[in-house]
């Protein structure tokens, strides 16, 4: 009789069974249509009026009507293996489901039976998700009187790591405790470090199951006879055949990078007051994460970093206006970035500090009186908008007059992968004779454009979810 285990591998096996027969018969489709295009141009040809029949044209066409008639069978062999793998993946489902509704009735009836089993609970302190400290200073201050040798809070002794040498006598620089979930989040939290940053919330989240992560994308960039990458619909007399198109494909990878940041601090800080020095490194890490968030997302390389949107594939650059004064915005320039922004409803505008003069003396005279309208408004709760979309400044954007200083983009377009969140560790081993304290902070991700290039529609200039203006 097989375990649970063995059951629940079995029902995974066969479920992956399934699946690649069913990619084969796909891939078996794709090939008969493949086949039946080349046979059907080859008797057209055949029936044209200026057809010179050869030796070699009726072997072809004998060969690709071999190759058509050759596929029913195939596909029938296949489908019958696409119908087998799912009559064995619902036998496996059938016998988990069962061997687990048993083992449910069997725990069930022991449970009533006080000599059948004998159960261990949980120690309550596993309920307790600070275990029994008060908070994050009660925790930190039994680690630290640990650390200096003045004894092991009984409460401490669960969280000890696998390895630690914090009840022994002995020193081990790798050894330290478990900080309790429950007072982790008081404890040098980088936790809302996009608090400051108006790009991360608008990116498409991609959780990374592994190191590097890659997705299939419709190959779309230009709609002049296609809006798939490929499929067409097309309109035929009735004795006519019609023709087969198939889309093509490409791949966008996210590879994880670490991001690392290393603090020092004085025992006697610490000490005297830990909660100032919390927040102290919670408000300083908060921001780096945040300012580093920022840079890559309009900056980034892409090597060993996220990439930037000056740096994508699909950076559209729109000129300045003809013999424009340097180091100046104008109306023109603005309607000219929201006629190629694509889905400019959904586009934010990211600008430099310095831009803030020009972009508020944008207006635009409307009717006969010529009443002047404001690009740049605020609504009540203080958000500014640039020609109806919000607007944030950043130092990360280029000074005015170079090219980024003023960008329009649409971030959903953005595939932001995290791989590991933040995480938090501490020692008081690596500074120990300067009587310090290291704390180290680290997460893993990556970002990439979905966009390759820009693209190019049926008609009308090329569309991006990246505009920038050119240097003036």
């Amino acid at each position: 009789m097989l375990t649970i285990n063995q059951l629940k591998q079995a029902a995974i096996e066969a479920a992956a069974n399934v699946t690649v027969q069913e990619n084969a018969l796909n891939a078996l489709l794709d090939a008969e249509a493949g086949a039946k295009k080349t046979y059907g141009t080859l008797l057209r040809a055949a029936a044209a009026s200026d057809y010179k029949e050869t030796e070699d044209s009726k072997k072809k066409l004998a060969e690709a009507e071999a190759h058509v008639e050759g596929f029913p069978a195939r596909l029938s062999a296949q489908r019958k293996l696409v119908s087998l793998g799912k009559t064995e993946q619902a036998d496996a489902d059938a016998a988990l489901k069962a061997e687990t509704e048993r083992l449910a009735k069997e725990d069930a009836e022991l449970a009533k039976k006080p000599s059948g089993r004998v159960v261990v609970g949980a120690a309550n302190a596993e309920k307790d998700p600070k275990r029994g400290f008060a908070d994050h200073r009660d925790y930190l201050g039994s680690v630290m009187r640990a650390g200096m040798g003045m004894g092991v809070d009984e409460r401490l002794k669960p969280l000890a790591t696998q390895g630690t040498d914090e009840q022994q006598t002995a020193s081990n620089p790798y050894g330290g405790y478990l900080v309790p979930h429950g007072v982790a989040p008081g404890i040098l939290s980088v936790g809302g470090a996009v608090g400051g940053d108006p790009i991360t919330p608008r990116c498409t989240p991609v959780p990374m199951t592994s190191p590097s992560v890659s997705f299939n994308a419709r190959v779309d960039k230009n709609h002049a006879t296609s809006v798939t990458g490929g499929f067409r619909v097309y309109r035929r007399p009735e004795t006519v055949d019609g023709t087969s198109s198939r889309t093509e494909f490409e791949q966008v990878t996210l590879r994880a990078n670490g991001e690392f940041g290393v603090a020092f601090a004085s025992e006697e800080i610490i000490t005297d007051s830990p909660s100032s020095f919390i927040a102290i490194i919670q408000a300083g890490y908060r921001d780096e994460y945040a300012a580093a968030s920022m840079r890559e997302h309009i900056s980034g390389t892409g090597v060993g970093e996220r990439q930037g949107l000056l740096n994508s594939g699909c950076l559209i650059e729109v000129a300045a206006d003809p013999e424009q004064d340097a180091d100046t915005i104008t109306v023109t320039n603005i309607d000219n970035m929201a006629m190629r922004s694509w889905r400019y409803s959904q586009s934010v505008y990211m600008a430099n500090h310095g831009t803030r003069a020009q972009l508020r003396g944008l207006v635009r005279n409307v009717g006969t009186g010529g009443v002047p309208v404001p690009y740049f408004t605020t609504n009540p709760d203080g958000q500014e908008y640039l020609d109806g979309r919000p607007i944030f400044f950043t130092e990360f954007c280029t000074a005015l007059g170079n090219v980024g200083d003023l960008i329009n983009a649409d971030f959903s377009q953005y595939l932001e992968g995290t791989y590991e969140s933040e995480q938090y560790a501490e020692s008081i081993h690596v500074r120990f004779l300067a009587n310090e304290r290291t704390f180290r902070f680290y997460r893993r991700n990556d970002g990439q454009w979905w966009w390759r290039a820009a693209l190019t529609p049926a008609n009308g200039p090329t569309l991006s979810p990246v505009v920038v203006l050119a240097a003036r």
